[in-house]
């Protein structure tokens, strides 16, 4: 069924659940201030490594499922919501990929590397810590990715999770929280991973790290707004971004 107002999401479909963009559309207090969320599902072993993230993230594979979000739910924007799938190739095969995919379905599209990239350059922020949840290969790649977009990371922790599915169980609020003591900063700390449900913890992530924190799916959520021409958000889950478009 198609939506008036709908963003798709593109998402590695690598085993948990309860990933946080198959239940925006239900929760409670949202109200008008999303727009329907379509999920479309990219099937992946969820694996952090090079060569298994290449094949996830090639053109094709992501468009065959965009064209179902396009055809049977009114998609008007796309996000690639996948970090290691949308950086792991370099900036250029990055900006391709968005590319690619635009023309392929006839729709504005960007992805989540390009997403922390734009929000980045949008809260003029060159320099950030990295909490990565890869290993440390794939965060060479993030950190590389960052480099050649402008972007310092100054201090940097690898939680060296094999796949999305352990990312998933991480307590990510006792890493941030742990991570911002060991490093005092005035930088923004990056949680890059969209297998890592952030939205509900946006606010208290910020307050324990006494620092801005910029996560996957926040910043894949304000990038997908944008692309619509959205105003309006839920300020809670966008913090220091809702104030860069009036969002919120």
């Amino acid at each position: 069924m198609q939506n008036a107002h709908c963003l798709g999401i593109l998402l590695p479909e690598d085993g948990p659940p309860d990933y946080e963009w198959y239940e925006l559309n239900e929760r409670a207090g949202l109200g008008e201030a999303l727009p329907a969320i379509a999920v479309g599902k990219i099937l992946s072993d969820g694996h952090h490594e090079h060569t298994a993230l290449m094949a996830l993230g090639a053109t094709d594979r992501l468009a065959a499922v965009g064209e179902e979000l396009i055809k049977d739910s009114g998609a008007q924007a796309v996000v690639w919501a996948c970090t290691s799938g949308s950086f792991i190739g370099g900036l250029e095969w990055s900006l391709a990929q968005s590319r690619e995919l635009s023309r392929w379905l006839g729709v504005p599209v960007t992805s989540t590397a390009l997403a922390f990239r734009d929000a980045l350059s949008a809260l003029r922020y060159r320099r950030v810590d990295l909490l990565s949840p890869y290993p440390p290969e794939v965060t060479e790649q993030l950190v590389r990715f960052l480099r050649d977009s402008g972007v310092e990371v100054e201090n940097h922790q690898v939680l060296d999770c094999p796949y999305a599915a352990d990312s998933h169980r991480l307590d990510i609020v006792a890493a941030v929280r742990d991570f911002a003591r060991r490093h005092e900063s005035d930088s923004p700390i990056l949680v890059p991973d969209t297998a890592i449900n952030t939205l509900e913890r946006v606010e208290t992530m910020n307050r324990e790290a006494g620092r801005a924190v910029l996560t996957a799916n926040q910043v894949s959520l304000w990038a997908g707004l944008r692309l619509m021409k959205r105003q309006g958000g839920p300020a809670r889950y966008l913090q220091a971004l809702a104030a860069v478009d009036n969002l919120g």
